[in-house]
């Protein structure tokens, strides 16, 4: 019986090494153009981390010839800091001008593209993080002052 055993302990080892030398296939390097860590869904300006999955029930791009605009939803379990982080340093690489932000339970970061907008939307559930991208149209012909009041203060 303790032969046995003690063949068993053995051969077992033996498997082990000769699965430790065996070739492992490495990663294909990323295509030109497009950095590790990063896909595009929708907008091919918009780099969105691997490590977050689409929701595909929630999100959806309406596009014409002239406009494309949408909302991308996505969760995955990263933390909400490294997000905003990555956003950060991705959106600009993408030609995306940093506007502002806000910050507090959920964070919301927000860019401007030449006549195009792009709010993020960060929120922590309790097992994972949600992304939100929304993207569309810049209307910058509609920002203006209100209107003082025709009998003032009083």
């Amino acid at each position: 019986m303790r032969k046995i055993i003690v063949l068993c302990f053995a051969l077992s080892l033996i498997c082990a090494g000769c699965a430790a030398f065996q070739k492992k296939d490495e990663p294909a390097p990323p295509a030109k153009g497009q950095a590790y860590n990063q896909t595009f869904h929708g907008f091919p300006d918009v780099p969105v981390p691997a490590e977050v999955q689409i929701v595909n029930e929630r999100s959806f791009v309406y596009e014409t010839p002239t406009v494309k605009a949408g909302v991308i939803v996505f969760t995955g379990n990263v933390d909400p800091a490294s997000l905003e982080n990555y956003f950060k340093v991705n959106m600009s690489k993408n030609g995306w001008r940093y506007i502002n932000s806000f910050r507090y339970k959920d964070t919301v970061l927000n860019y401007m593209k030449d006549d195009r907008t792009c709010n993020i939307k960060i929120s922590r559930g309790a097992f994972q993080t949600e992304l939100e991208v929304w993207v569309g149209p810049a209307d910058r012909g509609s920002i203006t002052r209100p209107a003082p009041a025709a009998n003032g203060p009083k």
